[in-house]
């Protein structure tokens, strides 16, 4: 009867792994992305970010040639920007965004490869879901 019960006890303990690592929960409160928000949040700073774009959540973060991203995680892909039809989820428009800066242009400010910058940032793969993850978090 013990060693039934332990056995049982392990199989849950299994799923309940097994279940995390499918759902993205990557450290750090990690969203849907799969990427790691606090790994985010450090990359946004080195990546040079905070030379473009003003976002309260990171120190010195208070550039004007990009939109302001407070708030992105809520508003992400709503109205305002131009080009291709925005994403279903602001999830969707971040990625796309970090790809592609170009995409979905806000109104009111230039175009990326007419503000003299030099883009897209260069990210691999992880670094684009922890980004994602991160400002998924700026509600």
């Amino acid at each position: 009867m013990k060693l039934g019960g332990i056995a049982l006890l392990i199989i849950v303990l299994a799923f309940s792994l097994g279940a995390c690592r499918n759902t993205g929960g990557g450290g750090g409160g990690g969203t849907s992305s799969g990427g790691n928000p606090d790994n985010g949040k450090a990359l946004f700073s080195s990546k040079g970010c905070p030379t473009c774009h003003t976002l309260k959540s990171v120190q010195g973060a208070n550039g004007t040639i990009g939109p302001d991203l407070d708030g992105i995680g809520t508003r992400a892909g709503g109205a305002g920007h131009e080009g291709a039809k925005p994403p279903e989820t602001p999830e969707q428009y971040i990625d796309e965004s970090i790809k592609d800066p170009g995409a979905f242009v806000v109104s009111g400010f230039p175009p990326p490869n007419q503000g003299g910058m030099v883009l897209p940032v260069p990210v691999n793969d992880a670094e684009r879901r922890d980004l994602v993850a991160f400002l998924l978090t700026q509600k």
